[in-house]
């Protein structure tokens, strides 16, 4: 199979080589690639068109032609139109000048948001639009319709959360969304159809560019954030950057101060000889104190040739948990017994290492992408538990859970100009390791030792051309995993497991008329995470239990998506069949029928569709965005009383404002709804409001920014219930969300990392 992928790669490259063509790159005034610039040969004598191309992401083009005396036209909405001689082979980079023109006293850079649909999803354009006014990374993502508010980060509607890249690099830290200014991004694309060049788990992607300033010497930022809720929160943070020629080298250093409260009531019914109920009311409070820091170097050495390397770490001063509940439990109604806990959890860590190492250059007519990755961390958390019971006897529970994870990952991609299209193909190598061990000294529940080793090789290639009118890209993926999974140091021959799939993808970007097409079919994987397959048994109360399964089979999923653009007018409809559906599961502990176990398993297949309509017209200073949108699940969950099946869809109504008040005063004000319903076994039975308002004034040229606003004004809560059948679960969590904001940012200087690695074995990251 190596040596037939092998063969085709000479060949392509053979191919490309012996064609008579004129390639090269567009970029803009700060040395971005420009994606979709129109290139155009033109006659020299009369102008008429000959042959032409739409540049791909990367700002690079290729147009095959024997003509050695046209013309060669360059234009983009917003940069002056150029015009230049045309010639066979590379004509090195093509610089496009911005025209924004001035209106009296008032610089039009506050125009509306433009969205061009890629044949992977949309991109937006931030820079000299209101979005880049709205304050950070994350204020601006939160902004992107569809895109939604949760307590831990951001969601895409239907499709997960999102693995984010800031100018390819791929994001570690989610604190770095409020760390980057929106002033500082050029573009956003937001991909609900990743290409084969992503892992096949990859359900959405954002990438984020920013803006290449210019200038050397020193340059970087000073940043503070305050939340109050319930209790205060603190982010500091200094981002520099050293610029000589060529040579860059940069870090950031963040303090951050998190408290962080909840409210729970959970209500657990079970369904057997006798009706057991236990009605719970906890309180949870945590404090996390931790330094992030990250340095590193990259040396540009001319347009073909860059490297560079990055490391992170993150230490954690504090991390701790303490919190309460009490339950009383009743059996066929009759009391049974009360319970009072008084918990306490403690988590210390080893300083994380993640590296990463890059080169990025061009050999004659080949684009060379190469990323090599390394991240270690171990995390030690105790966790004790004073459990008294009135009735029956008490008991004090404690556990150790030590988790190792580490990992190797590289990732090389090649690109050529081929047929007047671009052919990437590469490969990635993945090797993980993950120690868990859970230690109950008391065995209420067993101690465990399980070790998961995996390794994964990937080949990939992916076509894309332009057509008259739009574009094709076309991709394959074949993805070989081998797993070793061990008990208290026995290899474990049913949990190890071989497996090797092949994921196509393909989409298709038409205009017609001022409306834009894009249609996409893809095959994609979702590999359980790694403490799903744990076997450890994780001790809530004498009443409820929480463990992995070993025996989950990675979840396949077809998907058919389709997008219309015209105007500010956007539909997208998303279709998926899934085999081997992952859903949440509850069984009864042996020999104690009130003793549930939650744990995980697959469900035959389900389908799902997701549709979106999204409205942004643009009134003067005033820029509104309404979506609305709804996903519907079709699963059939056996379970002991019979099957469950989801009956309504959720929706969701999400409204986002923008005001240009001055042009050093901005607002936003959102509103966002999500509706009840159904997916898989769980019930939104309560719709949730989440509403956020801000203000953002800049002093001296925008270096000094000063942000106010308060997020969840309503206090919005989830109510949510969960039907395993014999067994029902309620759960009305009131978290300490509704907040108070103030941010004060300060640059100095305006020059900024050139850093180009994208990182490798990025979903396997996430999955520890």
């Amino acid at each position: 199979m190596k040596k037939i992928i092998l063969s085709t790669l000479v060949c392509f490259v053979f191919i490309a080589s012996i064609a008579q063509s004129i390639n090269g790159r567009v970029i803009d005034e700060q040395a971005q690639p420009m994606a979709f610039a129109n290139v155009v040969l033109l006659n020299r004598s009369d102008s008429t068109f000959i042959t032409g191309e739409v540049t791909k992401a990367d700002g690079t083009f290729y147009i095959a032609t024997d003509r050695k005396d046209g013309l060669l036209k360059v234009s983009s909405v917003g940069y002056e139109t150029r015009y230049l001689d045309a010639r066979q082979g590379n004509v090195s980079d093509i610089v496009m000048l911005s025209n924004i023109q001035e209106l009296g006293e008032v610089e039009v850079n506050a125009i509306k948001p433009t969205h061009k649909l890629t044949t992977e999803g949309i991109m937006t354009t931030v820079e000299h639009t209101l979005l880049s006014k709205a304050g950070t990374a994350n204020d601006v993502l939160q902004n992107l319709p569809g895109v939604q508010k949760k307590q831990d980060g951001i969601e895409v509607f239907g499709k997960g959360t999102p693995i984010i890249y800031i100018n390819g690099r791929q994001m570690r830290n989610k604190s770095e969304l409020d760390q980057m200014k929106s002033e500082n991004i050029k573009s956003v694309e937001l991909i609900t159809n990743p290409g084969a060049k992503y892992d096949a788990q990859v359900e959405s992607v954002i990438l984020i560019k920013t803006r290449r300033e210019q200038g050397e010497g020193w340059s970087g930022d000073v940043q503070s954030h305050y939340r109050q809720g319930y209790r205060p929160n603190l982010d500091l943070g200094l981002n520099w950057n050293y610029r000589n020629k060529g040579l860059d080298v940069f870090g950031s250093v963040w303090y951050n101060d998190n408290q962080y409260r909840e409210r729970d009531r959970i209500v657990l019914d079970v369904m057997a000889d006798t009706l057991w109920r236990m009605d719970e009311h906890s309180n949870a409070d945590s404090h996390h104190q931790s330094i992030y820091s990250s340095t590193g170097i990259n040396y540009i050495f001319n347009d073909q040739h860059s490297m560079g390397l990055r490391y992170e770490t993150k230490t954690y001063l504090k991390h701790k948990g303490t919190g309460a509940f009490i339950a009383d439990v009743t059996a066929d109604g009759v009391y049974y017994d009360h319970l009072d806990n008084d918990l306490e959890r403690e988590t210390t860590s080893n300083m994380p290492h993640t590296i990463n190492a890059y080169y990025n250059g061009k050999v004659g007519k080949t684009s060379i992408d190469f990323n090599t990755d390394y991240m270690f961390y171990k995390e030690r958390e105790k966790f004790f538990n004073n459990e008294v019971s009135r009735e029956q006897i008490s008991r004090i529970v404690t556990s150790t859970n030590i988790v190792r994870n580490q990992l190797w990952a590289s990732k090389l991609i090649l690109s050529w100009p081929l047929w007047k299209g671009n052919l990437q193909a590469g490969t990635e190598y993945i090797h993980t390791n993950r120690n868990d061990d859970y230690i109950n000294p008391e065995q209420v529940v067993p101690t465990s030792q399980t070790e998961q080793r995996e390794r994964s090789i990937s080949f990939f290639a992916e076509y894309s051309r332009p057509l008259p009118f739009g574009q094709i890209r076309l991709g394959l993926r074949n993805e070989n995993v081998n797993t070793d999974y061990f008990a208290l140091g026995v290899h474990q021959p049913e949990q190890s497991r071989n497996y090797h799939h092949v994921f196509p993808t393909a989409a298709l970007m038409a205009r017609v008329g001022k409306v834009q097409l894009m249609a996409n079919y893809a095959v994609r994987i979702q590999r359980p995470y790694y403490w799903m397959l744990s076997s450890n048994v994780t001790y809530a109360n004498r009443f409820t239990w929480q463990s992995g399964n070993p025996m989950l089979q990675p979840t396949i999923r077809n998907q058919v998506s389709l997008m219309a653009m015209y105007n500010w007018v956007r539909i997208a409809l998303d279709y998926k069949h899934t085999s081997d559906e992952i859903i949440n599961v509850a069984e009864t502990v042996e020999g104690s029928e009130a003793t549930t176990i939650i744990t995980r398993a697959n469900v035959k297949h389900s389908d799902g569709l997701r549709a979106m309509l999204i409205l942004s017209p643009r009134f003067g200073s005033y820029q509104p965005s309404l979506t609305v949108a709804l996903i519907k699940d079709w699963i059939k969950i056996p379970s002991p009383t019979g099957i469950i099946s989801p009956k309504n869809p959720i929706g969701l109504i999400q409204s986002n404002n923008n005001f240009q008040l001055t042009k050093t005063l901005t607002a936003t004000a959102s509103l966002q709804v999500t509706t009840t319903g159904n997916q898989q076994n769980m019930t939104l039975t309560k719709p949730v409001y989440v509403a956020d308002i801000s203000v953002t004034k800049t002093f001296f040229d925008d270096r000094l920014s000063v942000k106010l606003g308060g997020r969840n004004l309503f206090n919005a809560q989830e109510h949510i219930r969960v039907n395993y059948g014999s067994r029902m679960l309620s759960q009305n969590s009131r978290q300490d969300s509704r907040l108070f904001e103030l941010s004060i940012r300060y640059n100095f200087n305006a020059t900024s990392s050139k850093y180009k690695g994208t990182g490798a074995g990025s979903e396997e990251k996430n999955r520890f």
